[in-house]
């Protein structure tokens, strides 16, 4: 009976790390399209370059508060 319980959490913990490293990589692709977004070319029109700096900063927003924000608390203490 133990056994099977210590494979259950075992699987779980496993499962866990598994959504986390997942979430991490989420995270910076948002944050890289986030980066990518900002580099505008000089010939850009201006219409498109204040369009392109609002997503790329909503990217940037998005990608830190789900890749950053979770490993800055694990690293704190804050999520055991």
């Amino acid at each position: 009976m133990f056994h099977s319980q210590h494979e259950l959490l075992a699987r779980r913990h496993r499962a866990r790390l598994v959504r986390r490293r997942v979430t991490v990589i989420i995270g910076l692709g948002i944050l890289l399209c986030g980066y990518a977004m900002l580099a505008v070319s000089p010939d850009t029109p201006s219409e498109w370059v204040l369009i392109r700096v609002v997503t790329g900063f909503g990217f940037l927003f998005v990608g830190f508060a789900i890749a950053v924000l979770p490993m800055l608390s694990r690293l704190t203490g804050g999520d055991d």
